[in-house]
């Protein structure tokens, strides 16, 4: 099962639990393994892996933060996202729109490999679709080190995670997946992630940034 699917499995959930819309989506710890679905749009029956244009180039440009990818922020077209993510990190290894919870923020889920970006609002009047959130997994060797301002990334220690962040990190948060954190960020941002433990050796297993939620 891939990254994507747990998510979808997650959002799918939520809906036929009656969430009133104030659940987060949080992902839960992919396996390393998958095999991505194809893209909607496409009718071949391979997958398409992302392939970095530049590594150097897309590991200064995708930057994990609260607001965003760096070079993309919440509220951004998605048909924007897209394409300025696709110029760095190659072409998307899925494309999907999450048909179980029509009428919720999150409509649709665009993967590069273990980086997943999650677009919705396009009931907001405007009908356009923009950047909510995006998660990370972990490494699957098709992407550069994808890391926040302060170098934390999936892999990062504990001890290292704590040394970043200092008293802005709440260790052990509540998750459904294991042990998490959130890193106390200016609102309306959010970083959060989740741990294979919280000893000091024990790492970040997902990185989170922005909210998607699952209205009825």
């Amino acid at each position: 099962m891939s990254a994507a699917v747990a998510v979808l499995a997650l959002l799918a959930g939520a809906c036929a639990d009656g969430d009133d819309g104030a659940g987060r989506l949080s992902r839960p710890v992919p396996l390393t393994t998958s095999t991505a679905p194809v893209s909607p749009s496409t009718s071949s029956t391979s997958t398409t892996s992302p392939s970095p244009t530049s590594t150097t180039s897309a590991a200064t440009q995708v930057v994990l933060g609260p607001d965003g990818l760096g070079l993309v922020a919440f509220g951004d077209r998605a048909d924007q996202v897209v394409v300025e993510l696709t110029g760095v990190l190659g072409p998307p290894s899925d494309d999907r729109p999450l048909g179980s919870c029509p009428s919720g923020e999150v409509e649709r889920l665009v993967e590069f490999a273990e980086l997943a970006v999650s677009f919705g609002g396009s009931g907001d009047g405007e009908g356009t679709s923009r950047l909510v959130a995006w998660d990370v997994g972990p490494p699957s060797g098709a992407l550069p080190p994808l890391t926040t301002a302060e170098g934390v990334g999936v892999g990062t220690t504990v001890a290292e995670l704590r040394r970043a962040y200092g008293d802005r990190v709440d260790i052990g948060a509540v998750d459904p997946f294991g042990p998490g954190f959130e890193i106390q960020v200016p609102v309306p941002g959010r970083l959060t992630g989740t741990l294979s433990g919280t000893g000091a050796n024990d790492t970040v297993a997902t990185l989170a940034g922005g909210a998607a939620t699952c209205a009825e």
